[in-house]
């Protein structure tokens, strides 16, 4: 149990794909948005505590010491979406590509107008955590989700997630 104060300014955030396409079954998508991630820990003061990776989404604890958060998410969400489309567009082994890119078409023209794809949905609505006991809830919820939703028997067992030994996010400490 976590018994220290949380950090401060902490976040819980999920950012999901348009529509809750399955994007993150491909293992290159994934890496291209851990890229990003550690690009936004590295360059843009971003410190994530915790965070998993699903198939239509990424939940993250974390704070933003420089920028505010909802500013260096949009950042984010901006640089994986015109890697991942382009990745999808010109991956020749995507046997997927004409429906999900079809699917990010429909979503621009219903919500964006001004872009020819629209790959994250709009909002990330991130929840403060302002006290050590909902710091802990949602922690405990972030490294169960794989578990949770059955994807794996263990949360360590899980490659996209902070739990797992050898992922490759940048965390902060936290403990």
């Amino acid at each position: 149990m976590y018994e220290k104060p949380p950090p401060f300014g902490s976040y819980y955030v999920t950012l999901s794909v348009s529509g809750w396409i399955d994007v993150f079954t491909c293992h290159t998508y994934c890496e291209i948005l851990i890229d990003n991630l550690n690009n936004c820990i590295d360059n843009k003061h971003l410190y994530v505590y915790e965070y998993v990776l699903m198939p239509s989404y990424i939940t993250i604890v974390a704070s933003s010491k420089k920028k505010h958060i909802s500013t260096v998410l949009r950042e984010f969400k901006n640089g994986t979406a015109k890697q991942i489309l382009k990745s999808i567009a010109e991956n020749p082994d995507e046997k997927r590509k004409e429906w999900m890119m079809r699917l990010f078409s429909y979503y621009s023209n219903r919500y964006q107008h001004d872009a020819e794809h629209h790959f994250w949905q709009f909002g990330n609505h991130p929840v403060v955590l302002d006290s050590s006991e909902l710091f802990a809830h949602h922690v405990t919820e972030v490294v169960n989700l794989p578990v949770t939703t059955r994807l794996v028997d263990d949360p360590h067992h899980y490659v996209y997630s902070s739990a797992h030994p050898h992922q490759r996010v940048k965390l902060a400490p936290w403990q």
